[in-house]
């Protein structure tokens, strides 16, 4: 599910370790463990178990814990991007009860001419789990992406932070490396051409989750560390898994 014409196997091998790395957490971060307990609660109701799923991408995200959840609600700055990741949902022999699909828009400025959706509406609030990959360090306030993340699921129900630990990137020679992001900045996030900082620290996160009114925060750090090759430059670097639970507001 990962071949992408347009991205360098390096980027797909990111999003594979990822997936990973979220697979072997589902109870940690808060996702249904089986794929009943997806639709039935401890009293046995029924219920629908919604992803939000922000600067998605091509929903390499969505797909890699869509057997977990029932609905994957995907947005990106990209129209690209989103009709890469309808393409694909549509590819997939979804059940008639579940959805998975994106749209083009920017849930930090709905109102701005960019944003093809305001985003207002009861349908884009109380997801049971907000995720953001990759995408934190783009953005000119993290503490405010952080925050409306939070805004957008439902109390006792997690958001997932997945990024660079920042001072992290270590080039060839052993030696402390880093350039910016080269290319890789609009191959994974189009739409999102700037990079505003190099990662976050363990304290950075915690801080900005609890600011945002998070319970239960949680940081870990990736076992194996990420290559990444932008060019004349490469280096490793780890990725970050942080969580809180949307505490009583």
């Amino acid at each position: 599910s990962f071949d992408s014409m347009n991205m360098a196997p390096w980027i797909l091998d990111l999003s594979k370790q990822i997936n990973s790395e979220i697979l072997g957490r589902l109870s940690w971060i808060g996702i249904p463990t089986s794929p009943e307990d997806a639709s039935t609660d401890c009293n046995k109701k029924t219920y629908t178990f919604r992803l939000l799923d922000y600067a998605c991408g091509e929903g390499a995200i969505s797909r890699g814990i869509f057997d977990y959840i029932n609905e994957a609600w995907g947005v990106d700055l990209s129209s690209r991007m989103v009709n890469s990741f309808n393409q694909r949902a549509a590819a997939l022999d979804i059940p008639k009860r579940k959805r998975m699909f994106a749209v083009q828009g920017d849930l930090l400025a709905p109102s701005s001419p960019n944003s093809g959706n305001s985003f207002a509406g009861r349908e884009w609030f109380e997801f049971d789990l907000a995720i953001m990959t990759m995408a934190l360090h783009h953005v000119g306030s993290p503490e405010d992406a952080v925050k409306m993340l939070v805004s957008r699921v439902k109390v006792g129900r997690p958001v997932l932070l997945v990024d660079w630990i920042a001072g992290t990137a270590v080039g060839e020679e052993g030696t402390a490396a880093y350039n910016g992001h080269g290319k890789h900045a609009h191959e994974m996030m189009p739409g999102t051409h700037t990079v505003t900082r190099d990662g976050f620290t363990k304290n950075e996160m915690v801080r900005m989750l609890e600011e945002a009114g998070c319970v239960d925060v949680g940081f870990l750090e990736a076992e194996e560390l990420s290559h990444l090759d932008l060019g004349e430059t490469r280096m490793w670097r780890r990725l970050f898994f942080a969580k809180g639970v949307k505490g009583v507001q």
